[in-house]
């Protein structure tokens, strides 16, 4: 399948290093926001554009795929919905070196780079990100659009919302329930549970501030 990669920036650079070892799909180029990058390069593949240029896409070069890469959770929900709106197929980002033991469900649009891990009966939810060395337990749950950074390590039976940041090396202690629209700071271990709408940090996590509640406009 004929797929492209939006966004040129560091995402986009670890989705193609995931998708290259894929063989079900080619990837025949980059879309970017910024219309600077319109004509240019990024990793050896043409960048095509924007949106705009999907129809033509389309009708000309087979294009029937395409997948979010950037680091803003909601940006990346909103870029899916878009794409998906324009008729393409969201594909999966996974580095082969993925361990993968037999998850409960793992969602479209999801980039896991190289080195992660995913237990069994292990959920990870539409269009998240998870790094390197990035371990979800045993019946783990990650909402739609949470970013796993690298590093972070959770027990058994963690529950994570939707478009929560967890920062690097963090982990979280079995059983606990972390928000949707949370922060967890670098490094942060999380021994209680943590409500929606906040920024947690520290060793074990407080909390630190409340969050606005989060613009969905755009969002499917």
């Amino acid at each position: 399948m004929n797929i492209v990669i939006y966004g040129c920036g560091e995402n986009g650079c670890q989705a193609y290093h995931c998708l290259r070892h894929d063989s079900n799909v080619t990837m025949i180029g980059f879309l970017d926001g910024n219309p600077k990058t319109k004509g240019t390069e990024y990793l050896g593949l043409p960048v095509l554009g924007d949106f705009d240029e999907i129809a033509r896409l389309r009708r000309d070069a087979g294009l029937r795929g395409a997948i979010a890469a950037v680091g803003d959770n909601v940006a990346r929900a909103r870029i899916n919905t878009r794409l998906r709106h324009e008729g393409l197929q969201i594909v999966r980002a996974i580095h082969p070196q993925v361990m993968i033991e037999s998850p409960k469900s793992i969602g479209e649009g999801v980039i896991l780079e190289m080195g992660a891990a995913v237990h069994a009966l292990a959920e990870v939810g539409e269009g998240c990100f998870m790094g390197t060395a990035t371990i979800m337990a045993h019946h783990c749950k990650a909402g739609r659009y949470t970013t796993l950074s690298g590093g972070v390590s959770t027990g058994g039976g963690v529950t994570v919302g939707s478009f929560t940041l967890i920062g690097v090396g963090a982990n979280i202690h079995p059983h606990r329930n972390v928000g949707s629209n949370v922060i967890v700071g670098v490094g942060a271990s999380v021994i209680k549970d943590v409500p929606d709408n906040c920024v947690v940090a520290g060793v074990p996590a407080r909390h630190l501030r409340t969050l606005a509640a989060l613009d969905l406009t755009g969002v499917k």
